[in-house]
């Protein structure tokens, strides 16, 4: 089954847990950067703690609406993951910041308006300056709990995955 990343928590309940699942956003992960990387970035987020900023990149500048998914939706879902108030920053286009060190995770969307090269160069400074970046789909997953399923299609990620939160769990554990 492939959805809207929107509809994960509901989707995930509807279908049966042997049936494979995933979302377009994932999939567009894979298909414009590197789905391992995002996985990886996915991991910080088991690290979050109330106060810790956060970047939302969007490729494009479209007009948001009422409930939208980067401003709204990905904040609250994050927040009650972490269970307190974030400190969200929202960029759009190409207005990703030079330093990115003052985020604790960037999280990233489809990028259905960029090519791979743009979306791999972002990633690419992200990695440079050691700031965990994951995309919306695999924000969404890990928040409501389900990421390890959304992954299970893609045996590699899913590894970077896990190997990214045991290298991360002293930390989680010690609160930093």
């Amino acid at each position: 089954v492939v959805t809207d990343s929107q509809a994960f928590e509901r989707v995930s309940a509807d279908t049966p847990p042997a049936v494979p699942m995933t979302s377009f956003s994932i999939l567009f992960a894979r298909f414009k950067g590197d789905l391992t990387e995002f996985a990886r970035g996915a991991a910080a987020i088991a690290g979050l703690r109330p106060g810790d900023r956060v970047l939302v990149a969007e490729a494009c500048s479209h007009h948001p609406v009422e409930d939208d998914i980067g401003r709204v939706k990905i904040p609250r879902w994050l927040q009650q993951h972490v269970g307190g108030a974030l400190e969200f920053c929202q960029v759009q286009g190409h207005d990703l910041p030079d330093d990115l060190t003052p985020f604790r995770l960037v999280v990233h969307c489809g990028s259905c308006v960029s090519n791979r090269r743009e979306v791999l160069s972002r990633l690419l400074r992200c990695r440079s300056q050691g700031v965990p970046v994951t995309n919306y789909g695999m924000a969404i997953a890990a928040s409501l709990g389900i990421l390890d399923r959304a992954l299970r299609p893609f045996p590699a990620a899913l590894a970077a995955y896990h190997e990214s939160l045991a290298e991360a769990a002293p930390a989680i554990a010690a609160g930093s």
